[in-house]
């Protein structure tokens, strides 16, 4: 009984203490549009943050912002270390604006929020937590796609960050990029359809399920909430941008949209065994490139794939991410 009240006080002071608020960051260079910051504050005031940097198909209140139960997300758990945690959704993503791009024909513009444009907004997002926020340092916590924008923005600009974690990185896997001319603006999926690839039934032994058993209930009707619907498109289709899928093929293919010699700051790369993007030895040629970063670590958590941060080991994620953060801490000291 005791037990149990513990449990329902500890969730009910998470829920009122780390409450999850979104802000908006405006874009000077398109003012009708914005972006979104989703952010938990802890429970003491600090100029301390995280900014977490979602994948390229589902944004944050679907990766780092997901609620596993009420108050226990990566978001909040980074909270609850004493950082302002906040998660950034591109243009084209969750709660940021959708551009002609995306509410147009899907050959009707470029590809959608590439690697550089997304470098910029990473750049306001930066801005926005240390001049209107007050924050003296920033750590980036990048996923997936994430990780080419996010160390784009670290080698761009060298001083404006504490570290960089880059969490299943996009690293080369071939040496021609496939000769696909057909570019669009955006793409479709369904949610439905990418929970099914969220499962790694392809990539896992027989019988080993790793998502949480929330995720299999309720990721699903979140994702298809989280984007707007457009007139003429299937009931359940979901535009993503396609930018980001240009990126993956660019970097798979071994050309980088940054040059990570120029990136100064501690960098720890961290992957799961089952991630089918980034494996031991893509891991070490990859990190070795940051020839100029203080601190490098590399770690591969065993039972994880490509979605770590949605599965029964996320806390060993969030564990050692915490961990690097608080050693580049205290090297910097």
């Amino acid at each position: 009984m005791l037990a149990s009240l513990l449990l329902a006080l500890a969730s009910s002071v998470a829920v009122q203490s780390f409450p999850v608020d979104t802000r908006f960051i405006a874009i000077p260079d398109a003012p009708s549009q914005r972006l979104a910051l989703h952010c938990a504050r802890p429970l003491h005031n600090t100029h301390k943050s995280v900014l977490f940097i979602h994948g390229s198909s589902f944004p944050t209140m679907l990766a780092s912002g997901f609620e596993f139960a009420p108050g226990d997300s990566w978001i909040q758990y980074t909270a609850r270390q004493g950082y302002l945690a906040c998660g950034l959704d591109f243009l084209g993503f969750g709660a940021s604006s959708r551009s002609s791009a995306m509410t147009g024909p899907a050959h009707g513009a470029p590809p959608a929020t590439d690697a550089q444009a997304a470098a910029s907004e990473i750049a306001l997002a930066v801005d926005e937590l240390r001049q209107q926020q007050g924050m003296t340092s920033v750590h980036i916590v990048a996923h997936s796609w994430g990780t080419v924008p996010a160390a784009s923005f670290a080698a761009r600009h060298p001083h404006e960050l504490s570290s960089l974690t880059l969490f299943g990185p996009i690293v080369p896997v071939q040496t021609d990029p496939e000769g696909d001319a057909d570019h669009p603006a955006w793409w479709t999926i369904t949610a439905q359809q990418r929970l099914e690839q969220l499962r790694f039934k392809h990539i896992l032994p027989p019988g080993k399920y790793l998502l949480e058993h929330t995720v299999n209930q309720s990721w699903a009707p979140a994702f298809a909430a989280s984007a707007p619907h457009v007139q003429g498109d299937p009931a359940d289709a979901l535009r993503i941008p396609y930018g980001p899928v240009v990126d993956i093929d660019t970097v798979t293919a071994g050309h980088y949209p940054y040059n990570a010699g120029n990136v100064t700051v501690p960098v720890f790369v961290v992957y799961g065994n089952y991630d089918q993007v980034v494996d031991d030895a893509g891991a070490a040629r990859f990190l070795g490139k940051f020839t100029s970063s203080p601190l490098r670590w590399r770690l591969r958590i065993d039972d994880g794939t490509h979605v770590m941060h949605l599965e029964k080991n996320r806390h060993s994620l969030y564990e050692s991410v915490n961990a690097f953060i608080h050693a580049t801490e205290d090297t910097a000291q």
